[in-house]
């Protein structure tokens, strides 16, 4: 993705972590915003893992990295914000005024819920204040509601952390994606028959609790279907969790490249089967799973 500099544009503001339908809405309404004034759209969002400087736990359901993957087709540019201690204690204001005079900036559109400056003191009406005092265009977007539930990036989360992968794929608005570079494992691929790619990702990336999954696993632009295993490797007295994904019809040497995973189905629980041949029987299985 491009990033903005002196474009006349019209910017979606928020985190953006997730990318859930509330996200996507919001981008769609500055894009056509955007094309009806001749302008070309940007999203900000944060490139950097922010729970941090709040010293929260918190992962990213999704990283800079893959939310700029995501984003690509939905705006013109984005505006990457490393969000610091300095950033922090911006007043929101401030925050609004640097923001202005690095770019270019004729209307933004934000959330109904969005909150901003040193200990969140700006709000979606301060936003809109701000910009009319400029002659800028403020258009604030709506609760995003889905069969009554308020879409929203705890929803999402709440949702990987139960491992119900169908119900955060309805609140993101696509499946659940995870990209990672394929490092050695523990060979078990070979002792399958199938070959096995285990994930190497940042630590700050959220992944769907422990469990095997039903995904889809794009290597080169191709997709394949495969089964990932989610957690330990009970069988093999492994308890450390990772992410391995066991790909059907597939035979290439893919070591130190980037694959993406996309989750769309929870087949199984992790489980601890008695001898390694039976465990084969059932990844065998798992790997002709069906949406």
């Amino acid at each position: 993705m491009k990033e903005l500099t002196t474009e006349k544009a019209c910017i979606a503001l928020g985190y953006f972590d997730s990318m859930h339908l509330g996200h996507r809405e919001l981008i769609r309404v500055a894009d056509e915003y955007a094309k009806e004034h001749g302008l070309n759209c940007a999203v900000a969002t944060f490139s950097n893992n922010a729970y941090k400087v709040f010293n929260f736990e918190g992962k990213q359901v999704y990283t800079f990295a893959e939310r700029c993957k995501l984003l690509d087709g939905m705006c013109d540019f984005i505006l990457p914000m490393r969000f610091d201690t300095r950033l922090k204690n911006f007043t929101a204001e401030h925050f609004l005024d640097v923001l202005m005079s690095k770019h270019d900036v004729r209307a933004v559109v934000c959330g109904y819920d969005y909150s901003f400056g040193n200990g969140a003191q700006g709000d979606a009406q301060f936003l809109k204040t701000y910009c009319d005092e400029r002659g800028i265009d403020c258009i604030i977007a709506p609760k995003y509601e889905k069969n009554g539930v308020r879409i929203s990036t705890t929803a999402v989360k709440d949702a990987l952390s139960k491992g119900d992968i169908e119900r955060a794929n309805e609140y993101l608005g696509a499946p659940f994606m995870l990209c990672g570079k394929v490092v050695h494992g523990r060979g078990a691929g070979r002792m399958f028959d199938i070959p096995t790619a285990n994930l190497k990702f940042g630590s700050g990336k959220m992944v769907p609790s422990a469990g095997v999954y039903g995904t889809v696993c794009v290597i080169d632009g191709k997709e394949y279907t495969s089964a990932t295993n989610v957690g330990g490797r009970p069988t093999f007295g492994m308890t450390k969790p990772v992410v391995e994904t066991m790909i059907k019809d597939f035979n290439d040497n893919i070591y130190d490249k980037d694959i993406t995973l996309y989750f769309y189905k929870y087949l199984r629980p992790v489980t601890k089967f008695d001898t390694p041949v039976e465990l084969s029987k059932q990844v065998h299985k798992d790997i002709e799973w069906q949406l």
